[in-house]
């Protein structure tokens, strides 16, 4: 593809994107891509020499299904840790400093640290005050590294790049760094400690996200933010949601502010059953989700009839279940995609197609290959 006429598709794709999001008239569904599989990715590009040049091989299956967006990027094999964005540049601005505090308490105090809660009380005591969270953010480090960010994807051209997880955000999965008893004992314990950790986690968002609304605004990314938290499993809110309502929920919201009131939109990875938590996350301003596991509870309809902050519904980024509908067959998948093809015409817009998670290796060839296929 000569460089205009991959300028001009990029933009198309671009618009495609926005239009959807934003429920304006659309000359398609916009498709978002997928890891597939290193089966599938060389059964649509006839290379076999995926290990090699992974990242080449992924773009061009890309690029030959004609998706609209990658968001996140995530490889076969995990290659993306040696190849992918956190691999290949220097993200440090864009990651909480809480992650190294914990580290240091960790070498000071041993691994068993944070066996009990006092252990994660006593390390929240300590954290720095959130008014003192400037202390801690480069802003300018933070803009010029969400640039370098945006640029990175230009390999997937003419499919849009959205960086996945590396915005400002007030982190909620610090269970992954002090497992997960002794996090939720800790909420109900010792709230004070923990709201302190979300005050300061959430003001540090904050301010990353000042530096990213301006790097958006600046440089014309596309106003399209991809974060999350994985705050449910499937039958609901790891935690109580009046206890994440008064401990967590004021600060994301204070966090993701700079973005909302510049109209960019946040798009929420949602990992489980999110209607118990549905309403103060749109409280937030949070206007799009992605990740739905409908055979889990999770009501797809319920989330399509509420309204967001800003007045309309939330679009979403979905719904072929990965756990179920790709393991059946293409058929299946046809049928799934008309759905969501009828959902989009349905709202005029709101809709971005795509697998529910990660696809598994181990999906059958011929159903990855139906998924992108644009032909119902």
């Amino acid at each position: 593809m000569g460089a205009d006429k991959e300028i001009i598709a990029r933009q198309k794709k671009r618009e495609r994107i926005i239009d959807a999001i934003e429920f304006k008239p659309s000359d398609q569904m916009p498709v978002r891509g997928g890891c597939g599989s290193e089966a599938a990715l060389a059964a649509i590009t006839g290379r076999t020499d995926y290990q090699e040049h992974p990242k080449e091989v992924y773009a061009e299956a890309c690029r030959i299904w004609d998706v609209d967006l990658i968001h996140q990027f995530v490889l076969p094999d995990l290659l993306d840790r040696v190849c992918g964005p956190g691999a290949e540049l220097d993200v440090s601005a864009l990651m909480s400093c809480i992650r190294e505090m914990i580290s240091v308490w960790k070498k000071i105090h041993g691994e068993t640290a944070f066996k009990e809660p006092e252990g994660l009380r006593d390390f929240c005591a300590q954290l720095p005050e959130a008014k003192d969270a400037a202390k801690y953010v480069d802003k300018d480090k933070v803009y010029e590294q969400w640039i370098a960010l945006d640029k990175w994807g230009d390999f997937l051209a003419p499919v849009v790049w959205i960086p996945g997880h590396l915005a400002g955000t007030c982190s909620w999965m610090w269970y992954t760094a002090v497992g997960y008893e002794t996090y939720l004992m800790a909420h109900m314990l010792y709230p004070e400690a923990m709201e302190r950790l979300f005050a300061f986690a959430g003001e540090e968002g904050r301010l990353k996200n000042e530096a990213i609304t301006t790097a958006v605004r600046e440089k014309d990314l596309i106003p399209l933010i991809y974060s999350g938290e994985d705050i449910c499993d499937n039958r609901g809110p790891l935690c109580r949601p009046e206890v994440l309502k008064e401990l967590y929920f004021p600060h994301l919201k204070r966090a993701i502010a700079p973005i909302v009131d510049a109209g960019i939109h946040w798009m929420w990875h949602s990992d489980g059953n999110i209607l118990p938590i549905l309403d103060d996350l749109l409280d937030c301003g949070i206007d799009g989700f992605q990740g739905f596991e409908e055979d889990k509870e999770m009501e797809l309809e319920a989330l399509l009839n509420r309204t967001c902050k800003n007045g309309k519904p939330p679009f979403i980024c979905g719904s072929i279940s990965v756990t179920s509908t790709m393991y059946e067959s293409p058929e299946a998948i046809r049928q799934e995609k008309q759905r969501m093809q009828d959902i989009f015409d349905k709202n005029q817009g709101g809709v971005i197609l795509a697998a529910s998670s990660t696809i598994m290796d181990n999906t059958p060839i011929e159903n990855v290959l139906e998924l992108y296929k644009r032909n119902l």
